[in-house]
């Protein structure tokens, strides 16, 4: 009869953590698969701890091949450019993973997903000045090009090789229609 009895509190004691641990993880992926949903849980993670209301106009939203990561890509008041890694979960919803932005042209992030490292760039192509953005690795022999000819507002991004071990920073070289570098 002892037996039964541990078997029954094991047993209970399993469900409970299987509850309480399915619990948490659908708390953290609480954002619906919409821009509406993006837009809002965005400024809300912007707006922790802030005095001032930061609102950011949701760009686009892109997937990195058949990764669980997305990149959202927004715009501030101020005409600063962000973006945002999404996590999708088992549940068909987001959690915010991080977030950055600033003042620079055009930027370049590594993102981890569970694919793999992915070099990411974002930025303002004003005027559609520049045709494409040759982008090498600083620490690694790597590099790759990427066309924004088509976008003023871009998020291009690129799969990294699994050997590279520091896949950040990178520095660019900008090259309009005639392959000119731009300075």
């Amino acid at each position: 009869m002892n037996r039964v009895k541990k078997m029954i509190y094991f047993s209970l004691l399993l469900i409970v953590l299987c509850i309480g641990y399915s619990l948490h993880y659908f708390n953290q992926y609480h954002i619906d698969d919409s821009n509406v949903s993006i837009q809002s849980n965005l400024n809300n993670w912007l707006n922790r701890g802030n005095r001032e209301q930061i609102n950011a106009n949701l760009i686009e939203v892109v997937r990195l091949n058949d990764s669980n990561s997305y990149i959202v890509l927004f715009q501030l008041e101020n005409d600063d450019i962000g973006y945002s890694q999404l996590i999708k979960g088992l549940n068909g919803k987001f959690k915010i993973e991080l977030v950055g932005y600033g003042t620079n042209v055009v930027s370049y992030e590594d993102i981890r997903t569970n694919e793999g490292v992915y070099g990411i760039l974002l930025g303002k192509n004003p005027s559609l000045k520049i045709n494409h953005i040759f982008t090498k690795l600083i620490h690694e022999e790597f590099n790759f090009t990427t066309d924004v000819s088509k976008d003023e507002l871009f998020v291009k991004y690129e799969k990294l090789p699994s050997e590279l071990r520091e896949t950040f920073p990178a520095e660019f070289i900008f090259y309009d229609g005639n392959n000119t570098v731009i300075p």
